[in-house]
């Protein structure tokens, strides 16, 4: 009788153990799961907007469009928000569109604003030849669980210094501004000429 009893308790504490062991695995193994998965999600995502290796980025792709017309189809599969702010905007944001999404990490440094990600200048004005048509920014916001990462492609005007004309980027206002889709298509609108000014219309519509 004293026999079975210890072999119940013995089996009662194997099972105690082993649910033990399991709930630690599970309380180290899911977040770290969660967390290589978030990283891959950040590096892909930052990928899309990095002009400085990617001939496929959103950037480049907008900048191609400008030059040659024609249209083009950029896709994410990053569930995310995508904001548009054309050139008419008021805002500090005008001519630029930016994609926010969430992560449990970020490869930005947190809470310090706007980061400069694209080579070159910054300058609203760039210099034909030196500068592209565009800077990259990135930021990344402490939230709940983890950050909030937007990525912002801005629009800006380049200088010919041999002609002195300025070849300028312009955001269309097109709707809807905001969107959680997917896609983007870029266009090319219409070119206009003043004097020393010429404004090529780039028209995003978000999926």
């Amino acid at each position: 009788m004293r026999k079975a009893q210890a072999d119940i308790i013995s089996a009662v504490l194997i099972v105690m153990m082993g649910l033990a062991l399991v709930g630690v695995a599970y309380t180290w193994g899911v977040p770290l799961i969660e967390k290589r998965a978030d990283t891959s999600l950040v590096e892909r995502t930052y990928k899309a907007f990095d002009a400085n290796t990617n001939e496929n980025s959103l950037p480049k792709a907008i900048v191609y469009i400008s030059n040659h017309g024609g249209e083009d189809i950029f896709s994410l599969d990053t569930k995310g928000i995508w904001y548009l702010y054309p050139a008419s905007d008021t805002t500090p944001e005008n001519n630029s569109v930016q994609f926010s999404f969430q992560a449990k990490v970020s490869n930005l440094a947190a809470d310090q604003g706007w980061i400069p990600l694209s080579s070159g200048s910054t300058s609203p004005i760039g210099i034909q030849g030196f500068d592209e048509s565009f800077v990259v920014f990135g930021r990344a916001d402490t939230a709940p669980g983890g950050y909030n990462i937007t990525y912002k492609v801005w629009l800006r005007g380049l200088n010919n210094t041999v002609t002195n004309k300025i070849y300028d980027l312009d955001l269309a206002k097109t709707t809807p501004s905001i969107s959680s889709g997917k896609t983007v298509k870029v266009s090319r609108g219409s070119v206009h000429t003043e004097v020393n000014l010429i404004t090529t219309e780039i028209k995003i519509l978000l999926g």
